[in-house]
């Protein structure tokens, strides 16, 4: 019997790598990297999808470099917005869902310690990253059968991440100062991957998709820090001994981080955090903590070394 095909986008990244390395065997997962399919190149993106003729379409792929985003404009505008209307183009073409990811960098941000962001708040982004993402999840929500999860702050063992660099700055040596006044909700990239492979099999038989938060936190669980991350990772590589028993990490503000590193050139949100309620409704099941990532992300990283 012929396994049903699903295309990745953005297969090299972590949340990409992430599903490969979690696949639970019932597909056949294409997988073209950037020299088979430029996403800046958008007239070669329909007939790609459709030649390929596949079941279902995750697109992983984002232009995700927040201040590099307000020079690189055009090229952003392509990935995160353009590319998507012609993935769901295509999927509609073929009357196939697309998954597609976004960011809570779609929301302005609210002061610290106020309830967490739900998929009824108004999105108002505040650079031009958060633009781009918010066009690209209208226009994957232009079609009832397309699947738009909101993650954010994603770590992992898999390639360049925030995590994998506070380690790995940890490791050789480098002190770390996180700020204690950004907050968010850290979402582990493997916890991700669980999550989408929950949801496969009832999009191909055609139940709707929608729009989700797809985060290491519920209503009811504090927004973490930067330094909340970053202490909750130094924690598990101790306990790992990657790191001395005694390595700290500084916490400081954002105030402070600029006034030594400067202005960052797009604006972030202070709090951004997002519950996962509506989604741990949809599965029947509450959605891992982000805590319950650090262990196997360290695991991970520690067998790569």
């Amino acid at each position: 019997m012929q396994l049903p095909k699903l295309l990745i986008l953005g297969a090299g990244g972590q949340v990409g790598q992430a599903l490969q390395a979690s696949s639970p065997g019932l597909y056949t997962l294409i997988t073209p990297t950037r020299a088979d399919l430029d996403l800046t190149a958008s007239a070669a993106i329909e007939p790609f999808i459709i030649a390929t003729k596949p079941a279902l379409v995750i697109n992983c792929a984002a232009y995700n470099f927040v201040d590099k985003a307000e020079q690189e404009r055009e090229r952003c505008r392509l990935i995160n917005a353009t590319a998507v209307a012609r993935m769901a183009a295509a999927c509609e073409r073929l009357a196939i869902p697309l998954v597609h990811f976004s960011t809570d960098y779609v929301f302005e941000g609210k002061a610290a310690g106020s309830a967490l962001y739900t998929e009824d708040e108004p999105p108002c982004p505040v650079n031009h990253y958060g633009q781009t993402k918010l066009a690209g999840e209208r226009a994957a929500l232009a079609q009832s059968r397309n699947l738009v999860l909101r993650v954010s702050w994603v770590f992992s063992e898999f390639g360049a991440n925030m995590g994998s660099r506070m380690l790995a700055a940890a490791c050789a040596g480098q002190p770390l100062r996180m700020a204690s006044d950004q907050w968010g909700s850290p979402t582990y990239a493997g916890h991700i991957a669980e999550t989408v492979w929950a949801l496969v099999p009832a999009l191909l038989r055609g139940e709707p998709g929608g729009l989700y938060h797809l985060s290491g936190l519920s209503a009811v669980m504090p927004a973490a820090s930067r330094w909340d991350l970053a202490a909750g990772l130094v924690e598990a590589a101790i306990a790992a001994a990657m790191l001395p028993a005694d390595y700290r990490v500084d916490a400081t503000t954002q105030a402070q981080w600029q006034a030594l590193f400067g202005v960052p050139a797009a604006s972030r949100p202070d709090f951004s955090a997002m519950a996962n309620d509506k989604l741990a409704a949809r599965l029947g099941r509450a959605l891992p903590h982000w805590q319950q990532g650090l262990a196997p992300c360290v695991t991970g990283l520690l067998a790569q070394s």
